[in-house]
């Protein structure tokens, strides 16, 4: 999860605790919104207070799921089910980003519409609040240049593994590393 919202009085009940067991929730409820990993308390006390924090954190998955949901139906439009099928989200390997590439090839020798930025978007890794700038780069791309781009994600992020070092993705269209 990205953004985490607690109610106020879930934040009453945590400063109610002993500064130990509030440490101890807090890191719980923060390895539970990142990686979904539910603590083991033995304190039974804990447990009934991470389930009021467990419930709130699911509620907000499952918003912030349909309205990605929403989101990314409304950015396709009403394109063909081939280049909705480009757009998943995906974790790959260099061998899948190459084979995004070529699945986009083969969707636009159907399609006549050019590549949506979404194609990008649904591989790489640090998108940033710059798209407005990502979509006009792309949009002066031609349609090799941007097959180019997807398939060398993976190779740019194997390069760049720390995610810190990494360019945003208007920046990384920008730099056009898949060119050096």
């Amino acid at each position: 999860m990205k953004n985490l919202n607690i109610p106020i009085d879930h934040l009453v009940m945590l400063a109610e605790l002993d500064d130990k067991d509030a440490g101890l929730m807090a890191k719980a409820i923060a390895q539970y919104a990142n990686k979904g990993i539910a603590p083991s308390f033995s304190n039974s006390a804990l447990k009934a207070i991470f389930t009021l924090f467990r419930s709130n954190i699911e509620a907000q998955r499952e918003s912030s799921a349909k309205r990605s949901e929403i989101n990314t139906t409304n950015a396709m439009g009403k394109k063909s089910a081939a280049k909705k099928k480009v757009v998943k989200k995906v974790t790959s390997t260099d061998s899948e980003s190459q084979q995004i590439a070529d699945d986009v090839t083969e969707t636009s020798d159907v399609v006549e519409e050019s590549l949506p930025l979404d194609a990008i978007e649904a591989v790489y890794p640090k998108l940033g609040t710059y798209r407005n700038e990502s979509l006009s780069i792309w949009e002066s791309f031609s349609e090799e240049k941007k097959r180019k781009a997807i398939g060398f994600v993976q190779t740019y992020i194997s390069q760049t593994p720390n995610a810190i070092d990494q360019m945003y993705l208007n920046r990384y269209l920008g730099a056009e590393p898949w060119e050096k």
